[in-house]
């Protein structure tokens, strides 16, 4: 599990020329869910013949030069670059998006209080009517707003993201922190093998933050769909003292989609068993499709 040291606020603002694509209404996505290989869920949703990609959602952490990492997610949409007009944080500027491959960037910008973040994220990738697979890259560059002066830059290097399209058995959606969720059953449908999920917790005193791409599984679904239970896990701290983990996942499945809540809490304790920190999801809420 990794702490990060970024506090990611809503991007904003940024230079280049977009216009968004027309959005008729659609036939069924196809979906696709899977992760990187820095282990992040990634889900990508492209037309029935996938042959142009729909949406992506990310998540993402880039190792900054200072020893921090800065943090980042969303769900991307691809747009078409039409001078005079600007992206906004959640748009794909796409220079290819067809006969089933797409090529595009994210820009954005963040607000980090006395310092400004310029992100640039590079994606791209090939769909197959059961695969998805690509390559993923960010990097940040951030300034001090007075001066200007760069102060330190963030760079995931290429990370690599394989999908499954498997229609009722691989589900793939978002949560209401704006992360990335995989859902995938067994081939009967009767158990939860996989839940890939990023989760983001705030702590109290500290004021930092726990933000984990996580890999939880083996939950049985009843015959209402139902599945989902309460879990923890306890660690002994290198300066003494405890860290335990408790989360819990709830969720119903169904033919075409899926939902549910989840919450994850981390304590902390001292030597004497008094509680040093306390970090906490609140009720974070998901859904998914499949197709």
């Amino acid at each position: 599990m990794r702490l990060s040291l970024l506090r990611l606020t809503a991007a904003a603002g940024a230079t280049a020329a977009v216009l968004a694509l027309p959005s008729p209404a659609f036939a069924a996505d196809a979906v696709y869910g899977g992760a990187t290989s820095s282990e992040d869920p990634i889900v990508v949703k492209a037309d029935a013949e996938a042959m142009i990609l729909r949406s992506i959602v990310i998540s993402w952490r880039a190792p900054c030069s200072d020893g921090a990492g800065f943090p980042s997610s969303g769900l991307l949409t691809p747009v078409k670059p039409v001078t005079g007009f600007a992206p906004s944080g959640d748009e794909l500027l796409v220079a290819r998006n067809a006969k089933g491959r797409f090529k595009g960037t994210r820009l954005g910008s963040v607000d980090l209080g006395a310092a400004v973040g310029a992100i640039v994220v590079d994606i791209e990738g090939k769909l197959t009517p059961a695969r998805a697979s690509g390559t993923l890259s960010a990097t940040v560059k951030i300034s001090d707003k007075a001066t200007g002066t760069a102060t330190t830059s963030c760079d995931t290097g290429k990370l690599r993201w394989v999908a499954t399209r498997s229609p009722g058995i691989v589900f793939g959606g978002t949560t209401s922190q704006g992360e990335p969720l995989v859902v995938r059953l067994n081939a009967s449908r009767k158990r939860v093998n996989d839940v890939l999920l990023t989760w983001r917790a705030p702590c109290t005193p500290s004021g930092g933050f726990w933000r984990i791409a996580d890999h939880w599984g083996n939950f049985p679904v009843k015959s209402t769909g139902s599945f989902g239970t309460p879990f923890n896990q306890e660690f002994a701290m290198d300066a003494g003292g405890k860290r335990r983990f408790d989360a819990a996942i709830a969720g119903r499945v169904g033919r075409t989609s899926a939902k549910g809540t989840v919450q994850v809490k981390v304590s902390d304790t001292d030597v004497n068993g008094a509680l040093a920190d306390s970090c906490d999801t609140g009720a974070v809420t998901w859904k998914a499709a499949t197709g």
